[in-house]
């Protein structure tokens, strides 16, 4: 859907018109495990949080190189306007085409250590 995307700023019309769009995609992510981290500090480009957030989109990332993993024949981002969604395997279009500093990986095992784990 070519609109999708503009949020709230899109007529009325148009977003009742993505709504199924939009709860597909929801199933889909909230079917997804997810792992949260928590990052004390500020958000910010040279935060933690950025530096961990932006070398993980660029490590992640197919953009522009042969895909190691890419995303399954289903997958609603093939059918996304954007290029660098498409192109990445990522619902994303910030840091896609950017190199990943291998050192965040140590930054990202401390925050992942760091984990109160339940039990």
């Amino acid at each position: 859907m070519p609109t999708w995307g503009n949020k709230s700023s899109a007529p009325r019309n148009i977003r009742e018109q993505e709504a199924p769009l939009e709860e597909r995609v929801s199933a889909v992510l909230g079917a997804m495990p997810f792992l949260w981290l928590a990052v004390d500090d500020d958000a910010g480009p040279h935060s933690a949080r950025g530096v961990v957030e932006r070398n993980a989109i660029a490590l992640l990332s197919n953009y522009g190189k042969p895909a190691l993993d890419s995303p399954s024949p289903g997958w609603l981002g093939r059918y996304c306007h954007r290029p660098k969604v498409r192109e990445s395997g990522l619902w994303n279009s910030n840091h896609v085409d950017e190199s990943y500093d291998p050192a965040f990986l140590n930054q990202l095992k401390a925050l992942v250590n760091d984990l109160e784990m339940p039990g």
